[in-house]
């Protein structure tokens, strides 16, 4: 069995992300040629909004902290999560509710599926 180290995570994790950031990009354009670039935004925004506390917690899991709290590491991603979309819908002029959760669950179904799909492949 392969060690698992923080650079292996970091290049399935970086592998998925750009897998996923392809899907988004694809769901973004088919959003934004049915309803308006405003919706497009949309669908980035909310997928930043969930990947970006997924790359943290991805990061900090091997650190010192992440070994002996990885629960706490994880209540503290879903509440940044939770606190980027409470900011995005109190300061947005036009948050586009359904485009935002729209590229939030996208990129929750795809990271996975496109990790595992990865760290399953010989790196």
């Amino acid at each position: 069995m392969v060690e698992y180290t923080r650079t292996t995570l970091a290049r399935h994790l970086a592998k998925a992300l750009l897998y996923s950031s392809v899907v988004i990009g694809v769901v973004s354009l088919g959003v934004g040629l049915l309803l308006d670039a405003d919706a497009a935004i949309g669908v980035w925004v909310g997928a930043a909004i969930v990947g970006l506390p997924q790359v943290w917690l991805a990061a900090s899991l091997f650190s010192r902290f992440g070994a002996h709290a990885p629960t706490l590491l994880g209540i503290a991603k879903f509440s940044l999560s939770a606190l980027l979309f409470g900011v995005w819908f109190a300061k947005s002029p036009n948050p586009q509710a359904g485009p935002v959760f729209f590229g939030a669950v996208s990129l929750l179904v795809c990271s996975p599926v496109f990790y595992f799909w990865v760290a399953k492949q010989k790196s």
